[in-house]
């Protein structure tokens, strides 16, 4: 062998002792940012599930909790199924409503509260380094229907 193989090899081996435990421990700490924002989503959704409302103290903390680990946006969305008259004829048609982040925060910050009935289905996703990660629950408790 002669000198330069020698310093290429020597340089080769010093890049990878180093950079395999940086790649590693990039990659575990990813993981663990997609754990610690799950269990905070999940820990909202029960919550919120089983209190029947959203309240800013809640919100907010969601919000610092994704932030600590690293989530960098999500979207949460708020399904409310209804059976409404249909026709002239007396049939009656199940319709879905959708609400979004949005206006569920603006419900919030007008009355301090976004009221939820029991059967409405939240969906959070989480984008945790841009792969979307989705949570669902159905609401337990909450206002009787109108």
């Amino acid at each position: 062998m002669n000198a330069l193989e020698k310093v290429v090899d020597f340089l080769v081996s010093c890049l990878l002792l180093f950079l395999v435990p940086l790649l590693y421990y990039g990659g575990r700490t990813r993981v663990s940012q997609a754990i610690l924002a799950g269990q905070a989503g999940e820990t909202f959704l029960r919550r919120v599930s089983t209190a029947g409302e959203i309240t800013l103290p809640v919100w907010q903390e969601l919000e610092r909790a994704l932030r600590r680990c690293g989530c960098t946006r999500y979207e949460i969305r708020r399904v409310r199924s209804l059976f409404e008259p249909e026709g002239e004829d007396g049939a009656v048609a199940e319709k879905e409503y959708t609400v979004d982040r949005e206006r569920i925060h603006e419900s919030i910050v007008a009355q301090g509260t976004s009221k939820l009935q029991s059967g409405d289905r939240l969906w959070l996703t989480l984008y945790i380094n841009e792969t979307p990660t989705v949570y669902f629950m159905s609401v337990r408790t909450g206002e009787a229907y109108p």
